[in-house]
């Protein structure tokens, strides 16, 4: 029996014409809302980098560039989730036939490749340059900006968290917990300069040389992710099966001769091979076809597009 292709407008027995693009669409209802969320992670990040790498600029205490270069990291990261609900909205084209999905890679590994610089940039000044430098600037100054950063990033964890329960944008969960690990470094920053107030200061080298490997390693898992993403990665085991399952619903399929699907942004396609009763008309064969695309378009999240071909 040759290839049966599905097709946009699927007529299946029982439910009459369905379109995909209602399945498809439903993903972006809340574009608005997700963008909004995007806007205040990045630009609250981006306000506290200003703040803290001005501080520093202006002949305050050195320990707080490190958190000021993570804050830039942070608001950097806020650009994936952004691109994940705009860009993937839109259709492919003759050119770009699969959409701009993989940009979001593209700056993922940005963003990793700048956690890396950071990280190498902190392991140097803890390990090379403070060694010779005399620590300085105003520690309450410090401390402010120190709390500040603490508050404000706790306040968009939370935010961002709430907006990510009611979005369909996967990636702003992600980012938005930048925000806890930046309110982690400046808790440990805040500590660092008290116990530089008190005379503690040969602890700080070793605080912040902890800092930069945690750092490094959040630098390199997303450098990792964006070279999977690049390179069309699978869905896990457990998202195969879940397709295979949802296929195997529809009770005219005999079998799942083959399953292939990718991941392009956040979005997936996928291609499967089924077979059916070899009496069958071509005309029953393709509603089976359509029936299973249906079925997986609407059970497997982010699924955008399904093709079913008759084995």
């Amino acid at each position: 029996m040759n290839p049966v292709r599905n097709s946009t407008k699927p007529d299946i027995p029982g439910k009459g014409k369905i379109s995909n693009r209602v399945n498809i669409s439903k993903r972006y209802l809340d574009v608005d809302e997700s963008i909004a969320a995007v806007l205040a992670g990045l630009l609250g990040n981006m306000a506290l980098a200003v703040l803290k790498l001005g501080f520093v600029l202006q002949g305050g205490s050195k320990l707080v560039l490190m958190d000021g270069l993570f804050s830039l990291m942070a608001a950097a990261a806020f650009l994936i989730p952004w691109q994940a609900q705009v860009l993937e909205k839109r259709s492919g084209d003759a050119r770009y036939p699969y959409g701009l999905g993989k940009i979001l890679f593209i700056s993922m590994a940005v963003v990793g490749l700048l956690g890396l610089v950071i990280a190498v940039h902190m392991l140097y000044y803890s390990l090379v340059v403070m060694a010779g430098l005399k620590m300085g600037g105003s520690y309450t100054l410090a401390v402010m900006v120190t709390l500040i950063s603490i508050i404000t990033n706790e306040v968009l964890y939370r935010y961002l968290r709430e907006k990510e329960k009611r979005s369909s944008n996967g990636m702003l969960a992600m980012s938005g917990r930048y925000n806890r690990i930046g309110a982690w470094i400046s808790t440990f920053v805040l500590l660092l300069l008290i116990l530089a107030g008190l005379g503690a200061g040969y602890l700080i080298r070793a605080g912040i040389a902890v800092v930069s490997v945690v750092v490094l390693f959040v630098g390199l898992r997303m450098v990792s992710l964006a070279f999977a993403g690049i390179m069309d990665k699978v869905p896990s085991p457990k998202i195969l099966e879940r397709i295979r399952a949802y296929a195997q619903k529809v009770s005219e399929v005999k079998d799942i001769v083959n399953i292939k699907a990718r991941y392009i942004g956040t979005l997936l396609h996928i291609d499967m091979w089924i077979s059916v009763d070899n009496d069958l008309s071509m005309e029953q064969a393709d509603r089976i076809a359509r029936h299973v695309k249906v079925q997986l378009m609407e059970k497997i999240p982010g699924a955008r597009e399904v093709n079913i071909i008759i084995a």
